[in-house]
This record gives structure tokens, sequence and C-alpha cells, in this order.
């Protein structure tokens, strides 16, 4: 049976994509951001189909790419903010259209606004260093 193109696996905690070519695994979360967490960009990194993407990611992993792309979004929107980056900036990097589209995308997710998750963050800094 001919080896398929593209595997999605987990490999040291991270999620990793395997190509028959390449000598090492490539961790997804990098590509993620070089491509703006966009799936269709993220298929030609691969040179595969959108259909073969999400099927290969599907049946490694049990969750589409759009949710995971989602879901890396956030852990990379919370390590900027938990870093000190500005609001507006972190949802610049992160390719949110608008600030307040990033504000309500991180509340979904996190179920805090980011101004109170950095409030949180500040204080809980502040209290260690007293």
């Amino acid at each position: 049976m001919k080896r398929p193109e593209l595997q999605i696996a987990y490999r040291n905690g991270r999620v990793v994509a395997i190509r028959p070519r390449e000598p090492e695994p490539m961790p997804l979360g990098p590509i993620a951001r070089e491509t703006g967490f966009k799936v269709s960009k993220m298929c030609a990194v691969f040179h595969v189909s959108d259909r073969q993407f999400h099927r290969t990611f599907n049946d490694s992993l049990g969750i589409s790419p759009k949710d995971w792309l989602r879901r890396e979004r956030m852990v990379q929107a919370r390590q900027l903010l938990m870093e000190g980056l500005p609001i507006k900036e972190a949802a610049s990097e992160l390719g949110f259209p608008s600030t307040k589209d990033f504000s309500r995308e991180f509340q979904n997710f996190y179920e805090v606004s980011p101004t109170d998750f950095q409030r949180r963050q500040d204080a809980a800094r502040n209290q260690r260093l007293e």
C-alpha cells in the first residue's frame, strides 16, 4: 500500500506533519503562524487539497484543522498577553482584522476578556514580587 503523502500526529506534545520526503517531522504551530492561521494556506504549504488535509487531520487527531487552528491561535494569544504585549499589538500579530474581533474570540475561548486576563496576570505578578 502506498504511504500517504501527509500524516498528522502528536510527537512530544506537539502536533506535527510527517511527509515521506522530509527527514524530520514539521511542527504545525510555527507553520500555522506563518500562514496566518488559514487552512487554505496550510494546504498550499503541504501541497494537498483542502479535502485531503481535513480528512487527514480529522482521522489523525479527531479534530478539524479549523478547530485546531483556532485553539492554536488562542494559545498564542494567551502567551503574547502573558508576555505583556498590548492587546492591539497581539490582535495585529495574530492576524485579527480588529481588536474587537480579537477580544470577542479571546472572550469566547477563555471566558475572560483580554483586558481582565492581563489585569489578573499583572496582579499575580505583583503579588509574587511582594
